[in-house]
């Protein structure tokens, strides 16, 4: 089996026609979430993705953010009532930065009966991750780092895939001159990218703290990345959304530019 990018959601934080940027990396012995989205949606669309919750063992979660991280208190939830049913094994890995730790087990805590809380410590296991931490799973290699991000601790990763592929996430941020050195050379970025800068008085996506398609586009081509996914986007029109982006893109970046929809599975 080769190894499949599906995206599970591509929205912004307030989107209306998708689900919250999520996705999942694939082969066929190796599975990593990145991301949860922002509430119990989360189930629907793994489903509609071919995920099955009981396969998911990493989960890495970029930010603090609602529409990144309510979804993952979601799936603990999931996984914990899943244990006491016998339909789930091992444990499942939750990688963040501290902020993101933090949060997730003071509303797990907040929220969560006292038995199911209690139940966590058997099912779940957090690792906290810093900006130059290396980690590995099974055979594939990851490198962490602070995205430089000016609204949010936010952390991303350099992931090696076994036959040598180098994907960068950087979240919901976009490519920006702070955080270019952990991008450059890279395969497969992805990365926010608002709306079109045609677009940003519609949509004003400085003040959110985002950039455009144009914005990204510039950058990447300097810093010779050779394939673009973007996502946490506006999804006003899924339609036309991808043509419209990449014809944007095109006047500025030469490598490949993937607009996907909530579900889409991408062959690595």
């Amino acid at each position: 089996m080769e190894t499949e990018l599906i995206m599970i959601g591509t929205g912004s934080a307030f989107s209306r026609h998708s689900y919250n940027s999520c996705f999942a990396i694939k082969s066929e012995s190796f599975l990593l979430l990145v991301d949860a989205g922002g509430g119990n949606g989360i189930f629907a669309a793994l489903q509609k993705s071919g995920i099955a919750v009981a396969d998911i063992h990493h989960l890495f979660i970029t930010h603090v953010h609602a529409d990144h991280v309510l979804g993952a208190i979601w799936l603990i939830r999931g996984v914990v009532n899943m244990v006491k049913d016998s339909l789930y094994s091992g444990k499942l890995n939750i990688y963040g930065n501290k902020s993101v730790i933090n949060a997730i087990c003071r509303i797990c805590q907040m929220t969560f009966l006292n038995a199911d809380y209690d139940k966590m410590a058997d099912c779940i296991k957090f690792v906290e991750v810093c900006n130059d931490d290396i980690f590995q799973i099974q055979n594939v290699s990851f490198r962490c780092f602070d995205v430089c991000s000016v609204n949010v601790e936010q952390t991303g990763f350099r992931m090696t895939l076994e036959g040598g592929t180098e994907i960068v996430c950087l979240g919901d941020e976009s490519l920006t001159l702070r955080n270019s050195c952990n991008a450059v050379n890279c395969d497969i970025l992805i990365c926010g990218a608002f709306c079109r800068y045609a677009d940003k008085e519609i949509y004003q996506p400085y003040e959110k703290y985002h950039s455009t398609v144009r914005d990204v586009a510039v950058l990447a081509e300097m810093f010779n990345i050779r394939n673009l996914v973007l996502v946490h986007c506006e999804d006003d029109d899924l339609t036309h959304r991808q043509e419209l982006y990449q014809d944007e893109a095109a006047d500025y970046y030469s490598g490949m530019v993937i607009v996907p929809t909530d579900g889409e599975r991408l062959r690595l």
